[in-house]
């Protein structure tokens, strides 16, 4: 027997569905809609010691309800061995728009030169041999990368070096890609219901090249919202997924603008989503887990790049994937290669395995690199501040340090937070 559930006009419960046929009787509908509200009082003010801080806004969030398809939760018992599907709390990027003034890093001023200075300046040099950083010859330029703090304008780019890579870089380098699928208009089962505002083209006209957008994923929910609009609780577009749950998500900051925002998911089924809200358009990587089968459990564009993105997967691996390049069946490269094997601060040992390097002359589809890390779920990464390391979190409490451009494992520390 076949049956098709049309999108509802609003969300029913899970067991709204099974009573429908039960009694007759119209399923009960629950709202599911954002909800803005302006609190006062002192419960709602915070004092330190630069000043009071009022709240303003107050936004809470639907919940969607699962999908109908979806298998219940049968026991809620903690102590259940049985597999649960891979879930996430709510997790919120703030988009901003307009180009903000840099603010003076008075800190980082050269002390050397200051004329209210007199203190006299040694050198840190370890040995004879040991070359000094650009600040320390104390050129215009260097003073100046030294107040601005721009570390990251020296680092290589991810792959530099591998002319397979930069063949594909350098083709319609000036042009602007987006997604080719319009999501609104999908017919993918992977995709339940998108529902875009009323108004949305409307708004997007009348808004002006600043303000923030907010992106927002919940369960099998994603949204989109403008918090420079007066209609800020009401989304510009909510996309809900059929069985997948969103988990993680990122905006690229280099692309970003008034009329363009790349956005890139990772989802519960390991499908990688790359949206873009302004076109509407999206693209679908990783379909069916023909890469990597694992949940994705954190992603991150790259540091200063249009295209490439680390996804960690739940199994342990770490993958660098082009969101423009198509997928192939991934067959790890006969490359044996493990990286700077050391104690792992929990007893064992860790090494970074190198599946596919970045650079293989293999740059056709993706990945790009695929590298295994751990056996235990990647938790979080982060990038360094000079964008040359990475920071890794694993189920087991242990944070991994990576110089991911040279492919090679440094240390582990057994600590289950880090903050850069």
């Amino acid at each position: 027997m076949y049956s098709v559930l049309p999108p509802p006009p609003r969300y029913p419960t899970q067991n709204a569905y099974g009573a429908t046929g039960a009694n007759g009787m119209p399923a009960p509908m629950v709202e599911t809609n954002n909800i803005l509200s302006h609190p006062v009082g002192p419960g709602y003010q915070l004092l330190v010691g630069e000043g009071t801080y009022i709240l303003r806004d107050d936004l809470h969030l639907a919940t969607p309800p699962p999908h109908p398809s979806e298998a219940p939760i049968t026991s809620t018992n903690p102590l259940a061995t049985t597999p649960a599907p891979a879930t996430s709390g709510v997790k919120l990027s703030l988009a901003a728009l307009s180009l903000r003034r840099s603010s003076p890093q008075l800190y980082k001023l050269n002390a050397s030169t200051s004329t209210r200075s007199n203190l006299q300046t040694y050198s840190i040099e370890e040995s004879e041999k040991e070359t000094r950083t650009s600040g320390d010859d104390g050129s215009e330029g260097a003073q100046q990368q030294s107040v601005n703090g721009d570390l990251s304008a020296k680092t290589p780019a991810f792959g530099e070096g591998n002319s397979s890579l930069a063949a594909a870089n350098s083709k319609d380098n000036m042009k602007r890609r987006k997604p080719k699928n319009n999501i609104v208009k999908s017919n993918s089962s992977f995709i339940s219901r998108v529902i875009a505002h009323d108004s949305l083209t409307k708004r997007l006209q009348e808004r002006g090249s600043g303000g923030m957008f907010a992106f927002v994923n919940i369960n099998r929910a994603f949204q989109w919202l403008d918090l420079s609009s007066n209609l800020k609780a009401e989304h510009m577009t909510k996309i809900l997924f059929t069985k997948s749950h969103i988990l993680c998500h990122d905006v690229n900051v280099l692309t970003k603008s008034f009329n363009h925002v790349d956005v890139i998911m990772g989802s519960s089924s390991a499908d990688i989503i790359w949206y873009e809200p302004i076109s509407q358009k999206y693209a679908r990587i990783n379909k069916h887990g023909v890469i990597n089968p694992s949940p994705v459990s954190d992603i991150r564009w790259l540091p200063g790049s249009e295209n490439l993105f680390l996804a960690a997967h739940m199994d342990g691996s770490l993958i660098v994937y082009d969101k423009e390049k198509e997928d192939v069946a991934f067959v790890p490269e006969e490359t044996g290669l493990s990286t700077n094997e050391s104690n792992d601060g929990a007893g064992g040992t860790s090494a970074l395995h190198v599946n596919k390097s970045v650079n293989s002359k293999n740059q056709k589809a993706n990945p790009i690199a695929s590298w295994r890390l751990s056996n235990q779920k990647i938790n979080a990464f982060a990038f360094s501040p000079d964008s040359r390391h990475l920071a890794v979190v694993c189920e087991d409490g242990t944070l991994r340090i990576i110089d991911y451009l040279n492919e090679q494992y440094e240390k582990s520390l057994s600590i289950t937070s880090y903050e850069w």
